[in-house]
């Protein structure tokens, strides 16, 4: 299974604070996603993560299974009525026993 995930993506995952991952990862499991997207095929990583970076995510979390890995985003949210909060994506690649891949986008504000 090919990854784009980018040395600059990496610094940025060595970079990120450990506690406030775990901080991240806690609230985003006791929370169920805003929207949570699949998509069959094999571009659709590759274009998301394109779409992540453009949007200012950076990659804070990165784990690798036998036939899948998944990936978690991380970015400052718009302050609304003067709280500040995050925006985080969760990124699963698939591989699939019949060919193809299968990508599936999750994401929470918190």
């Amino acid at each position: 299974m090919e990854t784009r995930i980018s040395d600059e993506d990496l610094e940025h995952l060595e970079a990120f604070p450990e506690s406030r991952k775990a901080a991240v990862m806690e609230k985003v499991m006791a929370l169920a996603p805003a929207e949570s997207v699949e998509l069959e095929g094999d571009e659709h990583f590759e274009s998301t993560v394109l779409g992540l970076r453009r949007d200012g995510y950076g990659l804070i979390d990165l784990e690798r299974q036998e036939t899948a890995f998944s990936t978690l985003w991380f970015r400052k949210g718009r302050a609304l009525l003067g709280l500040a909060g995050a925006e985080v994506a969760m990124l699963l690649r698939e591989a699939r026993a019949r060919g193809g891949g299968a990508t599936t986008l999750m994401t929470w504000r918190v």
